[in-house]
């Protein structure tokens, strides 16, 4: 089963006739496994955009014509699903994180896995201790700077264990460097 153009062309068109007159055309996707993969690094730069229109397919997609609509093409990853309304709705997700207010403090994206490079670091709350396992003392010490540390030495580790491709591929500072062979902040 694959979409034919005309409707598909209609419905973009007259998506775009809606920005107005003089007004810049919309930034139309079309999700696709055959697409660039989509990253954070993507994802911030899509959510400077004033008006996305986002084209998926379903089954076996749809009229290679369609092609001639998009800016861009984008996959979320080497796997197949039976549509494209998931990678959409993903797409949408991950980019209304940086519309103001949609979260409760701007800054949170600035901390999130990926941002930087590299995973994020450790969470934890309330209680201090739940069933034998307790929080790190320096989170609970007040100490900023420590804390701080701390925190950046757990991303660069938890990514070298996990994602070591992530770790390879960033720009470490010098203070990185020792955060990775350092086990002194406790």
């Amino acid at each position: 089963m694959v979409l034919k153009a005309p409707p598909v062309f209609r419905a973009v068109e007259a998506i775009w006739q809606e920005a107005g007159e003089g007004a810049p055309k919309p930034h139309t996707i079309l999700m696709t496994p055959q697409g660039r993969p989509l990253n954070q690094k993507r994802v911030a730069e899509l959510a400077r955009f004033p008006h996305l229109v986002i084209i998926c397919g379903h089954y076996e997609g749809m009229d290679e014509r369609v092609r001639h609509l998009v800016d861009e093409e984008i996959s979320i990853g080497d796997y197949i699903l039976t549509g494209g309304e998931l990678p959409a709705m993903v797409l949408v997700d991950a980019t209304a994180r940086y519309v103001p207010g949609v979260l409760g403090e701007d800054a949170s994206v600035e901390d999130d896995s990926f941002s930087d490079g590299l995973l994020e670091y450790p969470h934890y709350t309330r209680p201090p201790e739940f069933r034998g396992l307790k929080v790190p003392e320096v989170l609970l010490s007040g100490d900023h700077e420590r804390i701080r540390l701390w925190r950046r030495q757990q991303s660069l580790k938890r990514t070298l264990e996990r994602r070591p491709d992530l770790l390879f591929k960033a720009t470490l500072s010098d203070e990185d460097r020792r955060l990775l062979t350092s086990e002194d902040i406790q």
